[in-house]
């Protein structure tokens, strides 16, 4: 019988916490209060969380509705943690050690013994077989897509979860942000009762650090927990504000009304760390993807890997992202950010430099020339375009200086076609494009990452829904058994590595889709109130809202201004 095993180190959130904890100004003891200039008391801090312009009174995380107040791990908490910048890798939360065991069918999660609910009442492991069992019961509210078969409590602090074959990639879905949802655990004794498709939950409990105060379709309120796991925090409220969407939170945050948010902004530099050069400050964090230049391989000329090359190659990144400065950078060519994979990138891996020179031997070596501003070749000649999202000001101006530099270096014309962003993923879906700028790669492991757009299992004819994979339309069967063994090897780095050298040579050889420029998270924050934000490069979390215990961990880690 195979056993791994994965054990949390001592201490509040694990070492991730412990060291938060005991940085200058955050440990324990009495909280003071202060004001500031931005007003306000440092003993609450306001965070904007989504585009929401109101919130519902409605915490029922199963709920079928998709009116549903922002989560964001303070009130309910996942078993484990997704660690964005170490490739994905699963670290302890409220579970603080897990075996796998019968061929990796069985994983046995033992229990942090510390934890309560806000009510006062002791987390067990009767609460976390019950949510478990929740998307086994109504299958209907399994919007994570779980795949487990039973779940079942053992002893006070031990759950045992059995699939019907091996399961360490489908564990990934316990940890917020790999999927639309993960179990978050909730208490028995409040949900047993309960109509799960129509009850709101107006006052929810959980483990988490915050409990509801104070609630309004505007703002709502959350008293910091002093029995928290995870020790005192530095402020005692939480405040979620509604500021609908980027421009108005721009407005608040220009006005020092919210001390943190996470939008993208071009130009913030000017825009809006120069306006408050000491307070405000704007950081982006790699997501572990990319902004990719997709290509419909199963259209002329894209089915060809040469004009696949001389597109990409004939395009200087670092001048089009000054186009629209956000923070990104150009991107790694063989679909890896080296940041978050830095233990699994192919040495020849770099970003792809303009190569006008090589991009013409390409289309040469093809057989295309170019008539009129279009790829021609036996007889025919090829119109090209490039889709962006419409309300992306950032993507229409790199769509923008894409055409351009297409025009001088290739002599090609390609539309820029700009498309409202309700619409964009059903036409990449369906393959109703010829390129378009995409999202590829993720922090969610190697298989995630490859498996995206090069799963030829999952190959679906123009016309056909995608349903989000393999929208390229790639279809070479050589890479299905490497895409196998990163899914059968996670918990073996060595097998990960083999394999995954091998795609990015994929990648970089054969052009599925060109890495364009840096996915990044973006992060307003505002140091007027608060100080000791994490740190680009030096931190082992994003202070991002979708990432579940991230914001834990970056709310835990503040200290008052001028402490």
């Amino acid at each position: 019988m195979k056993k791994v095993r994965f054990a949390a180190t001592a201490g509040a959130l694990g070492l991730a916490l412990l060291l938060t904890a005991c940085s200058p100004g955050t440990s324990g003891g009495a909280r003071e209060t202060t004001t500031n200039a931005a007003g306000g008391t440092s003993d609450s801090i306001s965070l904007r969380i989504n585009n929401a312009t109101t919130y519902s009174r409605n915490f029922n995380i199963y709920s079928p509705s998709t009116d549903i107040a922002p989560q964001i791990s303070l009130i309910y908490e996942p078993l484990v943690r997704r660690n964005v910048l170490k490739g994905g890798r699963l670290e302890p939360w409220l579970a603080e050690s897990w075996e796998w065991s019968d061929g990796d069918k069985t994983v046995t999660l033992k229990l942090r013994t510390d934890v309560k609910f806000s009510d006062g009442t002791p987390m067990t492991s009767k609460d976390v077989a019950f949510t478990l069992n929740i998307s086994l019961e109504h299958p209907e509210l399994n919007t994570g897509g779980q795949t487990y078969v039973s779940a079942e409590a053992t002893d006070d602090h031990t759950v045992v979860v059995k699939w019907k074959k091996p399961a360490q990639l489908d564990f990934y879905r316990f940890a917020l942000g790999v999927t639309g949802f993960a179990p978050r655990i909730v208490p028995e004794h409040i949900w047993k009762d309960k109509d799960l498709k129509t009850w709101t939950n107006p006052d929810p409990i959980g483990t988490g650090v915050g409990k509801l105060t104070q609630f309004t379709p505007q703002q709502f309120t959350l008293e910091t927990r002093a029995d928290y796991w995870g020790g005192q925090f530095p402020m005692k409220s939480i405040k979620i504000v509604a500021t609908g969407g980027d421009d108005q939170t721009k407005a608040r945050l220009l006005k020092g009304d919210i001390d943190y948010a996470t939008i993208s902004w071009p130009n913030a530099e000017q825009e809006y760390m120069a306006r408050n050069p000491k307070a405000n400050v704007y950081k982006t964090f790699h997501t572990g993807g990319e902004e990719s230049l997709l290509f419909n391989l199963a259209k002329e000329p894209f089915s060809d890997v040469n004009v696949r090359k001389a597109l990409a190659m004939s395009v200087e990144r670092a001048s089009v992202l000054k186009l629209a400065p956000t923070g990104q950078e150009p991107a790694n060519a063989c679909g890896l950010e080296p940041q978050v994979y830095a233990e699994f990138m192919a040495p020849e891996c770099k970003p792809q430099p303009l190569d006008v020179e090589g991009a013409k031997k390409a289309l040469a070596d093809g057989g295309w020339t170019v008539e009129g501003g279009r790829l021609a070749k036996d007889g025919k000649t090829y119109p090209l375009s490039i889709k962006v999202v419409q309300e992306y000001a950032n993507w229409m101006a790199y769509g923008k200086g894409m055409q351009d530099q297409w025009k001088s270096n290739l002599g090609l014309d390609v539309k820029v076609m700009a498309i409202p962003e309700e619409n964009y993923d059903p036409q990449l879906n369906e393959g109703d494009y010829d390129m378009a700028l995409y999202w590829t790669g993720n922090s969610n492991g190697l298989y995630s990452v490859f498996a995206d757009q090069l799963d030829s299992d999952k190959y679906k004819p123009i016309g056909k829904d995608a349903q989000y994979q393999n929208q390229s339309r790639w279809k070479d069967t050589s890479t299905t058994p490497l895409l196998d063994r990163l899914r059968d090897t996670v918990g073996d780095p060595a097998a990960q590595t083999e394999a995954g050298y091998q795609l990015q040579k994929v990648v970089l050889d054969q052009v599925p889709f060109s890495p364009m420029f840096t996915a990044d998270w973006f992060v307003e924050m505002n140091q007027s109130r608060w100080v000791g934000w994490p740190e680009t490069g030096e931190t082992d979390h994003v202070p991002h809202s979708a990432l579940g215990p991230d914001i834990v961990m970056t709310l835990k880690g503040l200290k008052p201004a001028g402490k």
